[in-house]
């Protein structure tokens, strides 16, 4: 019995000395780790960029633990005649080892945009450890600028909007938020358009005691289609996209002639092909809102009030429209429905300015607040 037991005893002994441990891992303040990462395009050369930060800063700040008096971003630079090259010799200028696991934010240039889009997208996808529901963001500034800008309040940087643009952009925004698995798959698609938003550096709007931090900002965006860029439209130019989205929306609109602020929720919207085809594409767009009054001075009838919103609506969706056709671009991807059923019919025809026939805008007032209104 006891030399059954020895035996077992060395047995396992034997085994346990060729089993995998734990022994070449790291612990967390042995690596870096990039939250985002950034690329320009420039002379001929990639210049890629990372941002870092203290990750005890950011654990204290999600354990509810005290916060430091300041939250320091490391940025890292660094440039070659290849995306591969570049990465490589940042890695070798590292004091630790670069981990790519963590990137919440992939922010290209412009000149990315406008020249290398397609080959810098597919060089980062091919990277296993980099995750495709990263947020994507263009910018016309300085990249390391926009990198080195901190959060309120002396927060951890991954409080900054780039770090969680679905929620920021939710409210008054005519810009959705772009992951990169969607700019893979919509800027490769034969029809239609996608947006990248633009990031600038915003100053002066927030002070904290005597200082006024710099702040990102989304203000427009590039739109791309077939992986090229179309070029950039601002806020303004894109307003009627707050309306025509697959995103909820919740926006606030003034109506200037009542002095009247409503606040609308996008309840969704539907494109209809005008059948039969003969001379062009033709499309109707229904969409439908949900109208909450804020704030109004005078008291319109709601027949009054429900016309101006229709108008103004309307007005946006129209002017977006036409802007996207100066751009050869299709911003409401119409096209979509009309390329997976007739395919055919997109090769023969093409948008015109007069392709958007009819927008049809069903508004629904469902709280007036304290005023009173006439019917």
């Amino acid at each position: 019995m006891i030399t059954k037991h020895i035996k077992l005893f060395l047995l396992l002994f034997s085994i346990s000395t060729v089993l995998s441990g734990c022994w070449g891992s790291r612990g967390i303040s042995d690596q870096l780790y990039i939250e985002a990462l950034g690329v320009d395009y420039k002379d001929g050369k990639y210049i890629v960029y990372t941002e870092s930060a203290v990750f005890s800063s950011i654990a204290k700040q999600e354990a509810g633990g005290s916060q430091p008096s300041e939250s320091p971003v490391l940025v890292g630079k660094e440039e070659a005649d290849s995306l591969t090259m570049a990465f490589r010799k940042l890695e070798k200028a590292s004091q630790y080892p670069l981990y790519y696991g963590h990137i919440q934010v992939i922010l290209l240039s412009e000149r990315v945009i406008n020249q290398k889009l397609e080959e810098v997208i597919s060089h980062i996808g091919h990277d296993p450890l980099i995750r495709y529901t990263s947020w994507v963001f263009g910018t016309s500034e300085d990249l390391s600028e926009v990198l080195k800008t901190k959060s309120l309040f002396n927060q951890a940087p991954t409080y900054k909007v780039m770090f969680h643009p679905d929620i920021m952009l939710s409210r008054n925004h005519a810009v959705n938020p772009l992951k990169m698995q969607m700019l893979m798959r919509g800027g490769n698609e034969p029809y239609g358009s996608i947006l990248i938003p633009n990031v600038i550096i915003s100053q002066g709007k927030w002070q904290e005691d005597e200082k006024k931090p710099p702040t990102p900002q989304v203000n427009g965006g590039f739109i791309v289609s077939k992986m090229k860029s179309k070029g950039f439209l601002s806020y303004e130019d894109l307003s009627g996209l707050q309306w025509l989205t697959e995103e909820q929306k919740e926006n606030k609109l003034e109506i200037p002639h009542e002095k009247t602020v409503v606040e609308l929720l996008v309840k969704g919207y539907k494109i209809t092909l005008h059948q039969p085809v003969k001379d062009g594409l033709h499309y109707t767009v229904k969409l439908n809102t949900k109208a909450f009054i804020d704030e109004s001075v005078d008291e319109p009838s709601l027949t009054s009030l429900k016309k101006k919103i229709k108008q103004e609506i309307k007005n946006d969706v129209q002017r977006t429209y036409e802007n996207g056709i100066k751009l050869d671009a299709d911003l409401y991807n119409l096209t979509a429905s009309t390329y997976r059923s007739s395919p055919e019919l997109t090769k023969k025809y093409k948008l015109r300015e007069d392709s958007l026939s009819e927008i049809q805008i069903e508004v629904v007032i469902v709280n007036a607040g304290s005023q009173k209104y006439k019917e």
